[in-house]
């Protein structure tokens, strides 16, 4: 599979809005490019249709690329195209490439957020450097599944009430895995246990981790209106904490193609304005929002990369050190 081609001087330490970005993040940057790429190639080869979201539509038309303080790539499929994608690529996955999802044998998700990614651990063996432009780290694209919306309110209220079961039980299903659920939680989860057990006439089996078959469940409610007619859509379960975002399904056929990092074009909806006001309000002025995890996301591997070194007594390549605006270590190696 080809690569994608970068300008030699775009893996240099940069500040863009006042935000220092180093090279590391920008090779990581480059990582999760390559693996749109090849999105992108499956999607233009199967007719099928994907658009940047969230973050990444803001960054694709504000910064046409990452937004400076951003460190993934967040795009969405409507529900049909998706599970063509997946059986486009089932069992026939370039080196490196894995997928986090539902299909049997793909690295089980936790949430419903599902994933193309180049692997679950660092490698730092010449191949991987090589393919990834030389980061080191495991990384990914992030699929968000939109399905359509129940016109008539009583379906609404039924699907919306199943969903949220789902959701509850996935939650407090994380606690039990983990040996964490109090007393007063694990009744809720006996209590939703048995609730779909009557309504669904359906019981967990031993032979397969909970999560994924309440994920499996999850994934089956959200995709209870796929034969409606709504033209609405959303992403279901994201649905549930940021509400109606205004998604339609002509986003997702009406696109136009844009530059990101200069490197490749990407498809937004040609109303894109519509769906960042929505979401964003002043979507146009540059406001650092918080992550819904450590900055960057790499910073375990990071740790990991550098200890391994160090219990070795290697000294840690050049390539893998990070330097802040001043010149200084980012994360001094001697400290981890």
């Amino acid at each position: 599979m080809p690569k994608l081609s970068f300008p030699d001087n775009y893996f240099n330490n940069e500040t863009r809005c006042n935000f220092h970005i180093s090279g590391m993040m920008k090779r990581l940057w480059a990582s999760q490019m390559e693996i749109l790429y090849y999105i992108d190639q499956v999607c233009r080869e199967n007719n099928l249709k994907y658009i940047m979201c969230f973050g990444s539509l803001l960054g694709t038309v504000r910064h046409k690329g990452f937004i400076p303080w951003d460190d993934d790539i967040d795009i969405a499929m409507l529900r049909g195209d998706y599970e063509r994608f997946l059986e486009a690529i089932n069992g026939r996955l370039p080196q490196f490439f894995e997928t986090q999802s539902l299909l049997p044998g793909a690295i089980p998700p936790k949430e419903m957020i599902f994933n193309i990614g180049n692997g679950k651990r660092l490698d730092t063996s010449p191949q991987f450097l090589d393919r990834f432009h030389g980061c080191p780290y495991s990384t990914g694209v992030d699929i968000f599944v939109f399905d359509r919306i129940p016109d008539n309110p009583e379906d609404y209220a039924y699907q919306d009430r199943l969903i949220r079961m789902l959701d509850r039980i996935l939650m407090l299903q994380w606690k039990v895995d983990d040996g964490s659920i109090p007393e007063d939680e694990l009744r809720e989860y006996r209590a939703i246990e048995k609730t779909l057990g009557n309504e669904l006439d359906f019981s967990f089996i031993e032979t397969e981790p909970k999560t994924t078959q309440i994920l499996r469940l999850l994934d089956m409610a959200c995709s209870l209106c796929e034969d409606c007619g709504s033209h609405r859509v959303e992403n279901r379960e994201q649905m549930l904490y940021y509400g109606d975002r205004g998604f339609k399904e002509e986003h997702f056929t009406d696109r136009i193609l844009v530059p990101f990092e200069g490197v490749m074009n990407v498809p937004i909806p040609k109303d894109y304005e519509e769906i960042l006001k929505r979401i964003f309000g002043e979507y146009y002025l540059p406001v650092k929002y918080g992550s819904q995890h450590n900055y960057p996301i790499y910073k375990y591997q990071r740790e990991a990369l550098y200890k391994a070194y160090k219990e070795r007594g290697w000294k840690i390549p050049e390539e893998f050190l990070e330097y802040d605006e001043e010149g200084k270590l980012i994360l001094d190696p001697a400290l981890v």
